[in-house]
């Protein structure tokens, strides 16, 4: 008896130290610990610090620069003779000094569209990845509640196959219990043998099936530890119509936002292409002192200065530059290809997930009845079996008549919650097509 009660309390302790997981708190753990989740997060902030970059273009470039000559040759100079008859001399001229500091500050004046285009490109890059980063949050969140949702589906299934398998040990022990009283036949007798041997396969291929569940859903969410799950199978009616529902993700879906970014950057891309042929303008001032002994109080530095407009204008690059905008123009068309491919991609998704809705939707309310019946007419059958009013294939088939009507209520219900969650992650709606 001690044994017993130890047992059942270091069981109780397990089970309390399970994970009690909601789908609601699978979405969030996996939003805060999926590799692949964290990874694009990480990439969306190296997007948009290169965006915040892409500022500086405007600002003015300083440098300073300083050298210390270790080793150097001097200039030759020859001189000619100052007098006639003489010799001309061979003089050595140093310009340089050993030590040379110097400080250059360039600000754009103008670029001919470029720097703007670069700036505007960026920052539309940074945007279609922000938009990118979100369809993936949805992505992720559908792909969990569809774990969800299996691990679920597989736990009401062996539920099922338990149960059935009990109803079917039940009728068993009756049917022994007839034949020793000689109110029904051997042949009977064993037939209710074999059909219970029968339920275990099934009952052992149903666990297995809800384990393997279980891992597949630990492991998209980035879980170690177990865990237990905490909900059912919900419906919530669809009141949304398919034609308001394509409205809304035409104009709110991530991926349809991201891809009109892209095209937007694609067009600053050619603008940026064309703006290579243009002049460049920038102000320039250049600052150098030096001297040949590095010592601050001393008055022996030299210093100049420099102020200039610098111009620049390609003339010829070997025909790139033309090339370069070719190439941006087609990928500007393509980009517009590829987002009406997407739209009606995206669209055709939408409107199967709906009609399997729909669909499921039907079954449900079929089967909801249906089970209800069928649970009635095996507990009529077994009441009659014990009266000797009906034979055991009657019994047996109410029996496999309330399994058939729960696992199709329960595909159904798993069926349309599936919909339902790729409906949100096309449209970022919420359950049921509200907001």
């Amino acid at each position: 008896m001690t044994k017993k009660i130890g047992v059942l309390l270091l069981m109780a302790f397990f089970l309390s130290a399970q994970v009690e997981l909601d789908i609601n708190r699978a979405v969030s753990y996996a939003l805060s610990h999926s590799p692949a989740y964290l990874q694009a997060e990480k990439s969306l902030e190296s997007s948009k610090a290169k965006a915040r970059q892409s500022a500086s273009l405007f600002l003015p470039k300083i440098n300073f620069q300083g050298q210390d000559i270790l080793k150097k040759k001097v200039f030759t100079i020859e001189m000619p003779p100052f007098f006639p008859g003489d010799k001309p001399r061979r003089v050595k001229m140093d310009f340089t000094r050993k030590y040379q500091f110097g400080l250059n500050i360039t600000q754009p004046i103008f670029s001919s569209g470029k720097l703007i285009s670069s700036y505007s490109l960026s920052q539309l890059k940074a945007k279609a990845d922000e938009e990118d980063f979100r369809q993936k949050r949805l992505d992720l969140a559908y792909r969990v509640k569809e774990a969800f949702y299996s691990v679920l589906l597989a736990e009401k299934a062996f539920k099922i196959q338990k149960e059935s398998s009990e109803l079917a040990f039940k009728h068993y022990k009756q049917a022994e219990a007839l034949y020793k009283v000689g109110s029904t036949t051997k042949f009977e007798l064993l037939q209710a043998r074999v059909n219970y041997e029968n339920t275990k396969p099934g009952l052992i291929k149903s666990e297995n099936a809800l384990k393997i569940a279980k891992l597949s859903l630990k492991s998209l969410i980035g879980m170690e530890e177990d865990f237990r799950l905490k909900g059912e199978f919900k419906f919530t009616p669809l009141k949304k119509s398919i034609g308001e529902l394509e409205s809304y993700m035409l104009s709110h879906s991530p991926s349809l936002i991201g891809m009109k970014y892209r095209r937007e950057a694609a067009l600053k891309g050619v603008k940026l292409a064309k703006a290579q042929l243009g002049p460049d303008i920038a102000l320039s001032f250049d600052y150098n002192f030096r001297s040949d002994k590095f010592n601050f109080r001393a008055n022996n530095w030299e210093d100049y200065y420099t102020i200039a407009i610098v111009f620049s204008m390609p003339l010829f690059s070997g025909f790139s530059r033309v090339e370069q905008i070719r190439s941006a123009s087609n990928f500007y068309s393509s980009i517009g290809y590829g987002e009406q491919a997407l739209r009606q991609n995206l669209l055709l998704r939408l409107r199967s997930a709906y009609r399997k809705a729909k669909e499921a939707q039907a079954s449900y309310f079929s089967a909801r009845d249906t089970v209800e019946e069928a649970r009635e007419g095996v507990r009529l059958a077994e009441v009659s079996y014990k009266e000797s009013l009906v034979t055991f294939l009657e019994v047996e088939q109410a029996r496999l008549s309330l399994k058939m009507a729960e696992m199709n209520l329960c595909n159904a219900l798993y069926q349309y919650n599936i919909s339902l969650a790729e409906i949100e992650s096309l449209t970022g709606c919420e359950f049921g097509g509200e907001k």
